[in-house]
């Protein structure tokens, strides 16, 4: 298995950087190319995918994906940016950027435009395995089709502490999806969690994913995380890619846990940079 030193970012760039990141941009458009009646708007930008919910004060629903890839990082493009959520109505967002994209004359020029660092995300991989794993004879997962799309929709907005009930659909809006599989998880005969995987060509990620509240610590995550590898696997991909907040020590996140005990290893720490109107 792949090992990259993840406190050497100039280790890890190129083409499987390049891949990283842009198979999430494919997934994450899809959402905002959805008729669900929640406002949504999205552009693609010197290589970078833009997507802003306006009505929405989150930061990981307005967000830029996969910028300097394929494209330039420079004052105009960043003023295309700003234009372009200014436009759209947002209060807030931020561009994320693997660190070996963020030269000193790159974080001089985002900090000269208004940007600050805000903080990181964490994106990690592994290469795709059939995987050996049990479950809880309690638990039990199913594969889901466009007919159990509200479900999945609802279990995945209550698993976060979202408030706009509109977003349930937005979420459901990939189910039968080109390239999406998604996933239900039940503890009983409860439905109780739900998760999506994404693969295109030899790429897979780790989608939405969520547990309801009074149902955590049951396994489910770690069954849709294997099951999920298993699809990927069967799909063809062979490398597979995730991305959860940092974790520390004094703010532990059980889901990087998950992925590191399901053999994820770090491939760096995006930087999340922060605009504000």
């Amino acid at each position: 298995m792949m090992r990259i030193l993840a406190d050497n970012p100039t280790l890890f760039k190129g083409e499987l950087m390049k891949q990283l990141e842009q198979v999430e941009s494919s997934y994450w458009l899809k959402y905002y190319r959805a008729n669900t009646g929640l406002p949504t708007f999205s552009s693609v930008i010197s290589g970078g995918v833009a997507c802003s919910i306006p009505d929405l004060d989150i930061l990981a629903m307005n967000r830029v994906i996969g910028l300097g890839l394929s494209g330039t990082i420079d004052r105009q493009v960043l003023h295309q940016i700003i234009h372009f959520y200014k436009a759209a109505g947002s209060k807030r967002f931020f561009i994320q950027l693997p660190p070996a994209l963020v030269a000193d004359k790159t974080q001089n020029l985002l900090f000269g435009e208004g940007f600050k660092l805000h903080n990181h995300w964490t994106k990690l991989y592994r290469r795709v395995e059939s995987p050996e794993f049990s479950a809880d004879d309690a638990l039990s997962i199913r594969q889901i089709d466009k007919g159990e799309a509200d479900n999945y929709g609802q279990l995945i907005f209550m698993s976060f502490d979202w408030e706009d009930t509109r977003l349930a659909a937005l979420l459901a809006s990939t189910v039968g999806a080109a390239g999406y599989s998604h996933y239900i998880v039940s503890w009983q005969g409860k439905d109780i969690a739900a998760g999506a995987l994404f693969v295109d060509g030899n790429m897979a990620s780790m989608a939405f994913a969520g547990t309801l509240a009074s149902f955590r610590g049951k396994g489910a995550q770690r069954l849709l995380l294997r099951t999920r590898m298993q699809k990927a696997w069967e799909l063809g991909a062979k490398i597979i890619t995730a991305e959860t907040a940092e974790h520390k020590d004094e703010k532990p996140v059980t889901s990087y846990l998950n992925m590191i005990k399901a053999g994820f290893d770090i491939a760096y720490q995006r930087q999340n940079w922060l605009f504000e109107f």
